[in-house]
């Protein structure tokens, strides 16, 4: 597989070999490391880095095994608690038997139902309405019911049945029997990971991966075994033909979903939609084709643009609607004229520390407004920010039809900006790894990249000029960057990418 540093490409290609061992093994197609995923263990910043992989002891080992047994443990208890919860909420699906059907598999946003006191797609945002002029069949598939505060959980379930979306959660359907399958699979998930690590020889790379897995042992892995019992449990419903459109990161989640449905051959046509913007560095969003006999990749892939296409010789691939991203085609912004300054915080915190500490050191030339990531809470970073900054909670839509230039790191907001014909500033810190996101398109005339304070002033010096001078220049090159990035969400590609024409 190709990447820009073939580092990442020599170590993605060590982890396809070593999944395709250890997946004989269906427990550890639930591992994360195994799966090329970000973790804890930061498999591939210590690769990257040339460091000493982390030394295994007796202890730490033990250590790791009895955190993970308490978090998941803990973790199932409180999954019951929701299943007793959303049947006393009285929210159900019912299903039209022998019906063939739409499942959109998507994420919920806990906060924004709760804020919004209605459900509504952030993923696929325009699709239930093309479904409901065609007259199709769908269902929701929510994933991310995780929360430890039961009563913004029970209000969430009580939503979602006065909003009549059309919505099909695993605790509506897994009983306990799934449950007691659940059980075991806590108990013998910590075996697999041993009799796999005993097999792992001593080159640099098997060093690394042995203290990776024993590092990320601690993490919650039952809810993706979840939902490979939650798929197998939909196939067995009354439903005719279904075709699953899912959001596709290729996380583990994602991969025992798909196993799931495939329980019931022909029964399920699995299209992945990767219709986000996605770093050129992140391993598991590269679909891997050694993976196909395991049945844990899509039928179909899209990607979102296509300078984000791979290509994949057993798999159906293809560009879909940006769907997320339909604002880039429906605003026409004059950066020239801006208002604010976005600043677009990651999601990493050693980031967001170093990009607060270089904004306050920058006399900008227009009112600073800062946008933290949703998963980050600002209060923790509040003293970090003085008061000529402002946070907002604005959308970002709303914020790029006001914004003379755009810093961040980490984000695809950098992407989305330089394609309006903002200027983009990607801070990143020296000797510290980020996923890059920005392409190679208009590096220099619309957006730079930095990691000091003096290197910040420089460029918007230079993006002062430009958009005083040369604007054209800006919206040429976002032309060609967006062309790139992104396909426009039409209903004819909506159809076609989705085939529900």
């Amino acid at each position: 597989m190709n990447f820009k540093n073939p580092v990442i490409g020599k170590l993605y290609d060590y982890l396809s070999r070593k999944s395709r061992e250890a997946y004989r093994d269906e427990l550890l197609i639930s591992n994360v490391v195994l799966n090329k995923q970000d973790t804890r263990a930061k498999v591939l910043e210590t690769y990257l880095a040339g460091e000493t992989p982390l030394q295994v002891s007796f202890l730490l080992v033990v250590r790791k095994t009895i955190l993970y047994l308490v978090k998941n443990l803990i973790g199932l208890v409180l999954c019951l608690i929701t299943a007793l919860l959303h049947r006393l909420s009285g929210q159900k699906f019912f299903v039209k038997e022998g019906e063939d059907c739409v499942m959109i598999d998507t994420f919920l946003l806990i906060d924004r139902v709760l804020d919004e006191d209605d459900f509504s797609d952030s993923y696929f945002p325009g699709l239930s309405e093309y479904l409901l002029e065609k007259k199709i069949e769908y269902v929701y598939i929510l994933k991310g019911f995780r929360s430890n505060h039961f009563l913004q959980l029970f209000r969430v379930f009580r939503i979602l049945k006065k909003s009549y979306a059309p919505v099909l959660t695993q605790f509506q359907v897994l009983n306990l029997v799934d449950y007691l399958d659940v059980l075991r699979f806590i108990f013998l998930y910590p075996f697999s990971i041993f009799r796999f690590t005993r097999k792992l020889g001593s080159t640099y790379e098997d060093k690394i991966i042995y203290g990776g897995l024993w590092n990320a042992l601690d993490g919650v892995a039952f809810e993706s075994y979840m939902r490979y019992l939650f798929a197998k449990r939909l196939v067995a419903i009354k439903f005719g033909k279904i075709k699953c459109i899912s959001w596709y990161e290729n996380h583990v989640a994602d991969k025992n979903f798909y196993r799931g449905l495939r329980t019931r051959p022909g029964k399920a046509r699995i299209i992945g939609a990767n219709l986000g913007v996605r770093p050129y560095s992140i391993m598991n969003q590269v679909p891997d084709e050694q993976e196909i006999p395991f049945n844990v990749v899509p039928d179909k892939i899209l990607f979102c643009g296509p300078g984000y296409c791979v290509d994949l010789g057993l798999v159906d691939v293809g560009i879909g609607p940006a769907l997320r991203c339909k604002h880039l085609f429906n605003i026409d912004p004059l950066p020239s004229a801006g208002e604010i300054i976005l600043v677009a915080l990651p999601y990493h915190d050693y980031l967001v520390r170093h990009i607060l500490e270089i904004i306050c050191e920058v006399d900008w030339p227009k009112p600073v407004k800062v946008k933290f990531h949703p998963t980050m809470n600002w209060r923790k970073y509040e003293c970090m920010i003085p008061r000529r900054l402002s946070i907002t909670s604005e959308s970002v839509q709303k914020l790029l039809s006001q914004a003379y230039m755009v810093v961040g790191e980490g984000t695809g907001v950098l992407v989305e900006a330089a394609s309006l014909g903002i200027p983009a500033i990607n801070i990143s810190k020296s000797n510290s790894f980020s996923h890059d996101y920005l392409p190679e398109i208009g590096k220099g005339i619309i957006w730079d990249h930095t990691e000091e304070v003096e290197e910040v002033k420089k460029v918007v010096t230079q993006f002062e000029k430009i958009l005083d001078k040369h604007p054209e220049r800006l919206k040429e090159e976002g032309v060609r960057l967006r062309a790139f990035c992104f396909a426009e969400p039409t209903d004819e590609l909506i159809g076609q990418a989705f085939e529900l024409e």
